[in-house]
């Protein structure tokens, strides 16, 4: 957490509260530095492509196939077009090196939207088209949906950012992790909470089991292709853009550790 994070937390200024943290190195910020550096085992390769080429919709999709086989993961960022750190750590995470198997990433999931610094596209919401037992409502969630049927993930992620934080304030559902059945959202709460200092409690992050029948993209994803799926919510409360856009990269490279696509054991 940087200084100015703390300022923006009220004007408290606390020392060296995160010494003690930084010096055992968090789980998070190993599988970071490991997403950032070339494995042992050769270079990955990077293939971009468009999806939905020829509409208002287009946008691009990354394929990063690393030198050993593994699973294959998909990072999802700006379904929602105003929720900036979800968007900004998608396109980081489309320059990461994966020690193995297959790291898919769309940025800008809803280009327009992102575009106009929106929530929602030309559509409506774009997380509420992925219904279940049905074709996705509209056709940019077809498209979308055509591309996670390709390549069948067996990890999904999905970046986004509220307003405030879940069970402090109504309507809002920040700060926290909710994730499918067979997905590891304890542990990833676990560790993001590292990274959250003693004087932000109600910013610990809390992990929430979903409901599959919903109609939300990583639901969909965890529904009919059993993939483990995982919604990341940070918070604007207190929290101001780069330390939400910390969090969001830390928990996009622990989910990559996690699920086998990293190997931050080089970094312990």
């Amino acid at each position: 957490m940087r200084r100015r994070t703390i300022l923006a937390a009220g004007g408290v200024v606390v020392g060296s509260v995160t010494a003690g943290l930084a010096s055992r190195l968090p789980t998070a910020h190993r599988s970071l530095s490991a997403a950032r550096r070339p494995g042992d085992a050769g270079e990955a390769s990077t293939n971009a492509e468009p999806l939905l080429p020829g509409t208002d919709h287009e946008t691009t999709l990354y394929e990063i196939d690393a030198p050993r086989d593994g699973p294959t993961a998909m990072v999802f960022g700006g379904v929602h077009g105003d929720e900036r750190s979800g968007i900004v750590v998608a396109r980081q995470v489309a320059e990461w090196r994966p020690d193995a198997g297959t790291l898919v990433v769309v940025p800008e999931t809803n280009r327009v939207a992102v575009e106009n610094g929106e929530r929602e596209g030309v559509d409506g919401d774009l997380n509420r088209h992925f219904p279940a037992d049905r074709e996705p409502l509209t056709d940019l969630a077809r498209g979308i949906w055509d591309a996670v049927e390709r390549y069948d993930p067996d990890v999904v992620l999905d970046l986004h950012r509220s307003l405030g934080i879940r069970g402090l304030h109504r309507e809002f559902v920040g700060q926290a992790v909710y994730h499918s059945p067979d997905a590891r959202g304890e542990e990833l709460a676990a560790a993001l909470d590292d990274a959250v200092p003693w004087y932000l409690p109600f910013h610990r992050f809390a992990a929430s089991e979903t409901n599959l029948s919903g109609p939300l993209l990583f639901q969909k994803a965890a529904r009919e292709l059993g993939a483990s799926a995982y919604l990341f919510e940070t918070t604007e409360f207190l929290l101001d853009r780069e330390a939400r856009v910390e969090l969001t990269r830390l928990a996009a490279a622990h989910v990559l550790d996690m699920h086998g696509l990293l190997d931050a054991e080089g970094e312990r």
